[in-house]
């Protein structure tokens, strides 16, 4: 039993050892933020390039860094040689549009004129042959089959009367009991013509029961055939007709789109090459980089803002300052320090190179949305000893960009209990407890009421008394 007793307290020796442990004291408790803030102008001139279309922002000259400047400087000029050959091109490629939209609208209207010629020409195509066909099925036919049959038929007469002429000839050759050469010609003659009878006779024939049988049909087809070809060639014309006409007005629309596009985009081009060379507006100090959200910042930008580098287009990456300039004071701060900044706070400050000028500055704003880089931004009152606030002393030389360090109590004790903040644990509903170390090595959780915190530090307001001691986890 003692042997175990004597393990026991080894282990909890060696576990206190292991966490480590506090004595709960009361003492001076200070929650402070410090931060830096810049001198902005209230009004500046952003120097950006904000491009419709070019991209290239090569930089061919650059005023240096703090230069003092005239209303009509170059503060930055940009390499053009890229754009003007750009300009040349699209000029020349709207030129070209141009002319072929010119001839593209002249062959439009002839095809509208054309158009209807075709369309009118197929009506009358179809209305012709339906004329034809109908000609013929209700007249043409029957006259037809009429006087290959009257052919025929006077055939077949003229052949009756070659034979009768022949019979009577003989008849009366027969009764003169003599036959002289004269009456043998005569005989012969009419003889041939029986025969030239009977030939045409059958060749009528022939030629009846071929147009009946042939002709007439195949002339019949051929109308019918004709008629519906020509029906099918309206009905094309007048399906494709107006399509044609309309795609060639869409090709035509397109066309003009196409123009008035290039044409925008020559008037952008035009645009920014007149952003090629930025002259100041006004007399002013010319600095790299952008004055605001609360501060001064070239950043990347340094590496761009010289001969030869590229500058990012929208992005401000220079300002004009006017000449004497109102400044005020302006802080970017993180949310924690912004919550606990209030209006009308006062702090200390002071400026690099010159502590022994300090100054009050008082919280002019209280923060509101954060900006969007998720800092909050502040604007602070400077004021000096016997000046009024925002008053400069005469012997300080400022300018904007010019930072300066604030320093804020927000809260303070002479004597209250703190430990720290590792030694407090979460309880599942909401409360926060430590543990306590009691006699002979065993302890217990003990619920505390938190205060403020400062860095690693926190109030602890109830819970615990001075000369206890708390247990704290790694």
């Amino acid at each position: 039993m003692k042997a175990t007793h004597h393990l026991l307290a080894l282990t909890l020796l060696c576990t206190a050892a292991t966490a480590g442990e506090t004595t709960v004291a009361m003492k001076p408790f200070r929650v402070e933020r410090s931060f830096s803030a810049t001198l902005l102008p209230a009004r500046t001139v952003a120097v950006a390039v904000d491009p419709a279309s070019w991209a290239d922002w090569e930089i061919l000259e650059i005023k240096p860094h703090g230069s003092a400047v005239k209303k009509g400087d170059v503060l930055v000029k940009f390499d053009r040689e890229g754009i003007d050959r750009k300009l040349v091109d699209q000029k020349r490629a709207v030129d070209a549009l141009t002319l072929a939209l010119a001839s593209r609208e002249l062959a439009f209207t002839k095809l509208e004129e054309e158009t209807k010629l075709k369309l009118e020409a197929a009506q009358r195509g179809a209305k012709i042959a339906a004329d034809d066909l109908d000609y013929f099925n209700k007249i043409d036919l029957k006259a037809s089959q009429d006087q290959v049959k009257e052919s025929l038929e006077a055939a077949g007469q003229r052949l009756d009367g070659e034979k009768e002429e022949l019979a009577q000839l003989k008849k009366m050759y027969q009764a003169d009991d003599i036959t002289d050469e004269t009456e043998e010609i005569v005989l012969k003659r009419q003889q041939f013509a029986v025969k030239s009878a009977e030939l045409r006779l059958h060749l009528t024939e022939q030629s009846t029961k071929h147009t009946l049988e042939t002709t007439l049909p195949r002339q019949q087809e051929s109308l019918q055939t004709a008629d519906r070809t020509a029906k099918i060639t309206l009905e094309k014309a007048t399906q494709d007709l107006p399509r044609s006409l309309q795609a060639a007005k869409l090709d035509l629309e397109g066309a003009r789109v196409g123009l008035e596009r290039d044409k925008a985009e020559l008037a952008k081009l035009e645009a920014d090459a007149r952003l090629m060379a930025f002259t100041a507006p006004s007399d002013g100090t010319f600095y790299h980089g952008a004055m605001d959200d609360g501060r001064w910042s070239v950043g990347d930008l340094s590496r761009v803002l010289l001969k030869g580098g590229k500058v990012p287009p929208v992005r401000t990456f220079a300002t004009l300052v006017p000449p004497q300039p109102v400044l005020a004071l302006e802080a970017s701060v993180d949310e924690n320090t912004a919550r606990l900044l209030t209006k009308g706070m006062k702090g200390n400050a002071t400026i690099a190179g010159r502590e022994d000028l300090p100054f009050v500055a008082t919280v002019k704003t209280s923060p509101g949305v954060p900006a969007a880089d998720g800092r909050y931004r502040i604007q602070l009152d400077p004021e000096w000893e016997g000046h009024k606030p925002s008053e400069f002393p005469p012997d300080l030389d400022v300018a904007a960009g010019m930072t300066m360090d604030c320093n804020f109590l927000i809260h303070q004790s002479d004597a209250i209990v703190s430990l720290p903040l590792k030694a407090l644990r979460a309880g599942p509903d909401g409360s926060w407890t430590v543990e306590v170390k009691l006699a002979e090595g065993k302890s217990e959780q003990r619920v505390v009421k938190r205060g403020r915190v400062a860095g690693a530090a926190i109030e602890i307001l109830s819970g615990v008394e001075p000369g206890q001691v708390v247990i704290i986890p790694d």
